[in-house]
């Protein structure tokens, strides 16, 4: 059989696979583990999503829904014998000031603290076990990251199998002259009997860990001591741990309201009365802000995920108001993004927007 008819019936048996499972509406767990098979093999086994791509092209709205969140699952969730692999990822949120004249270079977390925090994940979720990298990730590389390159990753950090894919890059944290918030992320895996429900993100167990996220703080400035010493000054929040995707999601969110308050705080020790201009661009799907006193002005991008509305982002704006309450009197202003553009040109000082490339 020639290669092109081989892919042919690769594709072909993936969309009746998947249109057998919607004729069930996603219920039956046969069906259901026999996409899931196909999916994972393609992804891990193949390291390729050549054939997925051609059966979401062929299969109808519906159909490509439910084989687009089985390959997303696929890519972070994998199934051995007796066990499933969780990827999970936790938002460590810092905003660290240090003099230039101490420059300082970190790549890892404290071990010590990693293994208690790991601990308590294992036992808040019931899981078999968990395991944590001592590595820090970028929001940009766990996203990018293809399934078979964090399927080997968790074997090398589980099981300390050889790796066959090319390795994560991981991320140092270096010294700034100007703080401002910035996420990196801890790597793990949970471990759960092939029989078990996740649990991990339940309401039950995310409020039963909070009292285990300071050890994800310190595993940061623990290791980081001597920065500290040196004058480092600032502020360092774990937030709960979650899989993969969702923690990718939770960190972005955090990132902006942390961003946003301190654009507030900042503005708020030198004006009274203060100005939230915004507008929002449908081509980069983001709000663009400009907080405008009488002598300073900060912009910042508020970008939205694709299922995020549009009518949530003054409630967020609220709550980081309320979260950070000012001596500033603040008056928020809706405007087009022609209004706001042409508004900005005349501020001077826009620390937190990223600059256009």
């Amino acid at each position: 059989m020639r290669s092109d008819d081989i892919f042919d019936h690769q594709v072909r048996t993936l969309v009746s696979l998947v249109q057998r499972l919607e004729g069930t509406k996603g219920n039956d767990e046969g069906h259901k583990e026999r996409v899931r098979n196909f999916v994972s093999f393609e992804l891990i086994g193949r390291g390729s999503a050549d054939v997925i791509a051609r059966a979401l092209g062929e299969l109808d709205d519906q159909g490509a829904d439910r084989l687009n969140d089985m390959v997303n699952h696929c890519s972070q969730t994998f199934y051995r014998r007796d066990e499933v692999w969780n990827t999970i990822a936790i938002p460590v949120a810092l905003n660290w000031n240090i003099q230039q004249d101490s420059a300082f270079r970190s790549n890892r977390g404290d071990d010590g603290c990693l293994k208690e925090l790991a601990h308590g994940i294992r036992q808040c979720a019931g899981s078999q076990a968990v395991v944590l990298d001592r590595h820090f990730y970028s929001a940009t590389e766990l996203y990018r990251a293809e399934a078979r390159q964090l399927h080997d990753h968790l074997q090398q950090l589980v099981i300390g199998a050889p790796r066959l894919a090319p390795a994560l890059q991981s991320m140092s944290l270096r010294s700034v002259n100007e703080s401002s918030w910035r996420t990196t992320f801890l790597l793990g895996s949970e471990i759960i009997d092939r029989k078990d429900r996740s649990r991990l993100q339940d309401p039950g167990v995310q409020d039963a860990l909070q009292s285990y996220l300071h050890l994800g703080a310190d595993a940061l400035t623990g290791r980081n001591s001597a920065m500290f010493r040196r004058g480092a000054r600032g502020e360092t929040v774990c937030h709960g741990p979650l899989y993969l995707r969702d923690a990718i999601r939770s960190g972005a969110k955090a990132l902006r309201g942390y961003r946003l308050r301190q654009m507030l705080r900042e503005i708020a020790k030198e004006e009274k009365r203060v100005t939230l201009y915004y507008a929002f661009d449908p081509m980069r799907y983001a709000f663009e802000l400009l907080l405008a006193g009488k002598w300073l002005a900060f912009g910042l991008r508020w970008a939205l995920f694709s299922d995020e509305v549009n009518d949530n982002f003054l409630k967020e704006v609220e709550l980081a108001m309320v979260a950070d309450p000012m001596g500033a009197a603040i008056n928020v202003v809706e405007m087009d993004l022609e209004e706001l553009e042409a508004k900005r040109k005349v501020t001077t000082f826009d620390l937190f927007r990223p600059r256009r490339r």
